[in-house]
């Protein structure tokens, strides 16, 4: 079974605060054009997106410098829906059993805050020990359905540059559903758009479980 865990791009999309907002309009109808488009214009880190090493270390990573086999593999989805902030323990506890995991999803519930103003406060974020953790499992991509890795407030971006330094890509803003199986390996795909001098892409990202 295929599950999808990407939000839909709209013009009323939330966005990062302080970045330009997501605008799509019709270019052109069938009724003057003989054919319809749309014109989408969007920021590489708005809705469900991938962040690549170049989105903040000098001279990392562009994403269209990674393999196609970058972005799929087996993963496993953590339960965060009763922690403040996730720690080692939580991380551990799911990826220690399981050593062939390369992409983790961590799951805190936000997912059902998409659109209320309630999605930019109070969410979880990894804590940089737990961080730390991750990078040295060699995990590909840490993805998550917050805003983002850091809490708005930490402008420095200390999980941003722990993950990021050591090659791991972020996924955030994913869609996960309440009902997501979790600590039961599974696979995942997050397509991006191959953009040149990417530093991040806008995501289709879905599950096979």
């Amino acid at each position: 079974m295929f599950i999808d865990l990407t939000h839909e791009i709209s013009s009323q999309m939330p966005f990062y605060p302080g970045t330009p907002a997501p605008s799509i309009r019709k270019f052109c109808t069938i009724e003057d054009s003989g054919y319809t488009e749309l014109e989408i214009s969007i920021n590489t880190h708005t809705g469900t997106h991938i962040d690549a090493p170049a989105h903040i270390i000098t001279n990392g990573l562009m994403l269209n410098q990674y393999e196609i086999g970058q972005f799929t593999g087996k993963a496993i989805c953590i339960d965060c829906t009763s922690v403040n902030e996730i720690g080692v323990e939580e991380v551990s506890r799911a990826v220690e059993p399981n050593s062939s995991i390369e992409f983790v999803l961590l799951k805190t519930g936000w997912s059902q805050k998409w659109g209320e103003s309630s999605y930019f406060e109070g969410f979880p974020v990894l804590t940089e020990a737990a961080a730390r953790y991750i990078a040295d499992k060699k995990i590909k991509v840490v993805c998550m359905d917050v805003i983002s890795a850091d809490n708005i407030a930490d402008t420095h971006l200390p999980i941003h540059n722990i993950l990021l330094g050591n090659g791991v890509m972020i996924a955030e803003n994913l869609n996960i559903p309440e009902n997501f199986p979790v600590e039961s390996p599974f696979e995942i795909y997050l397509i991006p758009l191959k953009i040149k001098d990417s530093d991040g892409s806008p995501l289709r990202a879905f599950a096979k479980v």
